[in-house]
């Protein structure tokens, strides 16, 4: 009876494969590739082909182990075949409930719908990351700002007055140096697992038929089962998990994007000297027509050699003495008066005003408030919520993986192939 019922299971077999390859164009809503479904026929084809050549070899030369072997993996393959058809199944209505949570706007699979949900939570990241990037930019400027202000008699003595008012905000830069590392690293696993997420759907498209092909006979059973596990796992629960704790992370979002808009500091502009310093006019004054040489030296030949020149007509004026003497003071007494009023000049009217702009309390209430108030807090609060969204999914996955795979026969511990064989 036994011997009469094996090539009705092989017909049966080889019916449910090309059932199978029947399946190369799902309906809509399948991540898998429509290819999928013909490789996971073909493979089960191939397993039942090796199976009826070894059932034929222990006929024809009457080989009862082989036969009884022949018979013990051909329940084998019907389990593999209904393990089949259980992943598929699981695909489908995972999809299903996947479309359900991303609404009218989500796609038709899971894989998507899970890079759409990292490419979310980096968008928000990347938001982030730029504003604390102009912050730093502009507590960098503040903190760097520094002035002297001086002036002298000509001989006597010198006054001057330095200051810097924003360092005491350098430590700022600091912890917004940390924050944008953080962020920055949000952004990566965020790309990251979007990546991993499309390297295991196109991995399944190989690894899915071939654990099917390995699981169906016994020196490859533990790894073949294992190998579905692990393709299931990663291309259907993973996934899915990802969605899942998308879900939780939108309850939280419009906070975190409150704060991000937040996130803002003044930008403090170029230093106040930079328009007088670099002026067309102070620059001619400093270098005189005489560019080599320039100061007083360039004035002192351009003004007193044609003046002094044109008074030697009169009837015993000394052009040397004028020369060399008399229009040279009065050139160096009129660099010393700009050299000593300029600075006070522009204290009065430029480093008063940016004093009273720098005091600590404005800078303050404009730099440190809205970090300490929004900045930081937006990091931490994503730093929260990306743990969870990051750490939930690998958790869920590596569990059901190892349920999976005592599920489907294989090895639930996964100390390494070795052990798989």
């Amino acid at each position: 009876m036994g011997g009469a019922l094996l090539p009705r299971h092989l017909f049966l077999i080889l019916l449910l494969a090309f059932s199978l390859t029947g399946l190369a164009y799902p309906a809509s809503g399948s991540w898998f590739d429509p290819t999928l479904y013909a490789w996971i026929g073909l493979a089960v084809i191939m397993a039942g082909s090796f199976l009826a050549l070894a059932y034929m070899a222990a006929k024809a030369f009457e080989i009862q182990v082989l036969e009884a072997w022949v018979r013990v993996e051909l329940g084998e393959l019907m389990k593999s075949i209904v393990i089949a058809v259980f992943c598929i199944g699981l695909i489908a209505s995972v999809n299903v409930a996947s479309q359900f949570l991303a609404g009218e706007g989500g796609a038709t699979n899971v894989i998507d719908n899970a890079k759409d949900s990292m490419h979310m939570l980096y968008n928000d990241s990347h938001d982030l990351y730029m504003k604390l990037a102009l912050v730093y930019f502009n507590v960098a400027k503040i903190t760097g700002y520094s002035y002297t202000a001086g002036t002298s008699s000509l001989v006597f003595f010198t006054i001057s007055y330095s200051a810097s008012p924003g360092a005491g905000l350098s430590p700022l830069l600091a912890e917004v140096g940390q924050a944008l590392d953080a962020v920055a690293s949000y952004m990566m696993l965020a790309s990251a697992q979007a990546a991993f997420l499309q390297f295991f759907a196109t991995a399944s498209l190989i690894m899915f038929p071939v654990g099917i092909f390995l699981r169906s006979f016994s020196f490859t059973r533990r790894l073949g089962a294992t190998l579905l596990a692990a393709t299931i796992a990663a291309s259907v629960v993973y996934p899915s998990s990802v969605q899942l704790s998308n879900e939780v992370y939108k309850t939280f979002r419009g906070d975190l994007q409150a704060s991000t808009a937040n996130v803002e500091v003044p930008d403090a502009g170029n230093p106040p000297m930079t328009s007088v310093v670099c002026s067309e006019v102070m620059k001619y004054f400093v270098q005189s027509p005489i560019p080599l040489i320039g100061g007083e030296n360039g004035w002192h030949i351009v003004v007193c050699l044609p003046v002094c020149a044109a008074l030697s007509i009169i009837p015993g004026f000394d052009f040397a003495t004028c020369y060399q003497f008399t229009c040279k003071w009065i050139i160096k007494i009129i660099f010393a008066i700009v050299k000593a009023v300029f600075p006070i000049i522009l204290y009065a009217s430029v480093f008063i005003t940016m004093d009273q702009g720098t005091q600590p309390g404005v800078l303050i209430s404009k730099y440190y408030t809205p970090l300490a108030d929004y900045g930081l807090p937006a990091v931490a609060k994503f730093t929260v919520i990306s743990l969870f969204t990051f750490l939930i999914p690998i958790i869920i996955t590596l569990s059901l993986l190892r349920a999976l795979a005592a599920s489907f026969g294989g090895e639930a511990q996964l100390y390494g192939l070795s052990k798989l064989v």
